[in-house]
C-alpha cells in the first residue's frame, strides 16, 4: 500500500534531499519545519517551510500519476489556474509547489463566498476554453480521457464489471444492474446531445470545491487535479454545484446557485443561447456520475477491497446516482 511507503523514514529522507535539490537553486532554504497533512490512498501532501514561505510536496498514486504533467500543461498553457510549480518528477508522480494561501473554504462561511465562487469559475471557465485547443496536449499527460461519444460505451463496461462483482466487494445487486441498464437509452441520447453541442473537450478537475480553491495575494489557484479528465468541460458542474449548495444548505434550484452557475456559463457564450447551456449543464451533471465512478476506480487502484468499503463503496455509489437523473 502506498500509505506505507509514503509514512517511512526512508521515503521522508528521499523526498526531502529531493526537495532540497530542486528548491535551493530556486532561492528557497529549508527551515527544517516539515509537516505531512494530507495521506490518502491516491496521493500524499508534505508542507516544507522556507524562509519566504511555505513549499507544498505531493506525491500520486498509481491510479492518479499523470497530475504532475498534467501541472506542466495547465502552468504553460493557463497559469492563471494553478499554484507556481517549482519541479516535477513525472515518472514517480511527485510535484513541488509554492503556497498558494489558504483554502476558500476556510476565509468565510459559505453565504460569503457567492461572489467568489463567480469569480473562480468565471476564471476557471476561461481558463478550460484556452486548454481546449490544446486538447491532445492533455491527453498526452495520461489524464483520463473521456469524450461524451465514448461514454455510452465505458458506462456498459463497467455495469457488466459490477454485474460480476459480488455486492459483498462492492458489486450491484441484480434488480440495481437491471435499473441501470434501463437508463441507458436515455444516457446514449444525453450523451449524443452534448456530443452535437458544439462545445469543445477540454479538461474537467471533477472535484472542484472550496477546499480545492487557494486564494492568496495573486487570486485564485486551483489545487488537487488528480481526478481530472479530459471530457465535456461542463461535467465540472456535478461536483461543483452540489458542493456549493451542500455547504450552504440549500439546493440546485435556488438562484444564487444559479447565478454562479451563470458565472461559469458567461465564457462559454459563443456555444448555444443561454438555455441550451443550461440544459447542456444539467445533461453534463447527470452523464457525469460515470466520470466520477471511474475516477475512484483509479484513484484506489491497487488498493484493497477495504479501501473501498472505507468509502461506501464509491464506484457502486456513483453509478447509482444514474438511477435518480
Amino acid at each position: 500500500m502506498p500509505l506505507d511507503l509514503w509514512t517511512s523514514r526512508e521515503f521522508a529522507a528521499e523526498v526531502t534531499s529531493w526537495v532540497r535539490s530542486v528548491a535551493e537553486p530556486a532561492g528557497e532554504l529549508i527551515t527544517g519545519e516539515v509537516e505531512q497533512p494530507h495521506l490518502r490512498p491516491w496521493s500524499s501532501t508534505i508542507r516544507f517551510q522556507t524562509a519566504s514561505g511555505a513549499l507544498w510536496f505531493k506525491v500520486n498514486g498509481p491510479g492518479t500519476l499523470f497530475e504532475p504533467a498534467l501541472l506542466v500543461v495547465l502552468a504553460q498553457r493557463a497559469p492563471d489556474l494553478v499554484p507556481d510549480v517549482l519541479a516535477v518528477d513525472p515518472a514517480r508522480g511527485w510535484t513541488l509547489m509554492r503556497d498558494a494561501g489558504p483554502v476558500m473554504r476556510s476565509l468565510a462561511g459559505p453565504d460569503e463566498l457567492w461572489d467568489r465562487w463567480s469569480d473562480v469559475l468565471g476564471r476557471y471557465a476561461g481558463g478550460q476554453l484556452q486548454l481546449a485547443a490544446d486538447a491532445d496536449a492533455l491527453r498526452s499527460t495520461g489524464t483520463g480521457w473521456l469524450p461524451p461519444g465514448e461514454m455510452p460505451g465505458r458506462l456498459r463496461q463497467l455495469v457488466d464489471e459490477l454485474r460480476r462483482t459480488p455486492v459483498r466487494a462492492g458489486g450491484l445487486t441484480a434488480e440495481e444492474a437491471t435499473r441501470l441498464d434501463q437508463v441507458l437509452p436515455s444516457y446514449d441520447a444525453w450523451c449524443a446531445e452534448l456530443e452535437t453541442s458544439g462545445v469543445p473537450l477540454s479538461v474537467n478537475h471533477d472535484d472542484l470545491h472550496s477546499s480545492n480553491i487557494c486564494w492568496g495575494r495573486a487570486g485564485p489557484r486551483i489545487v488537487d487535479w488528480g481526478d481530472a479528465t479530459v471530457t465535456h468541460p461542463f461535467a465540472t458542474m456535478l461536483v461543483t454545484l452540489n458542493s456549493i449548495a451542500w455547504h450552504a444548505r440549500t439546493s440546485i434550484d435556488d438562484p444564487r446557485v444559479h447565478r454562479v452557475r451563470d458565472a461559469y456559463l458567461e465564457p462559454f457564450g459563443a456555444y448555444g443561447e443561454h438555455a441550451d447551456r443550461v440544459r447542456w449543464v444539467g445533461l453534463a451533471r447527470r452523464t457525469g456520475a460515470l466520470g466520477r465512478a471511474l475516477a475512484y476506480m483509479s484513484a484506489l487502484e491497487g488498493e484493497p477491497p477495504s479501501a473501498h468499503a472505507e468509502l461506501d463503496w464509491p464506484v457502486r455509489g456513483w453509478l447509482l446516482e444514474l438511477l435518480d437523473a
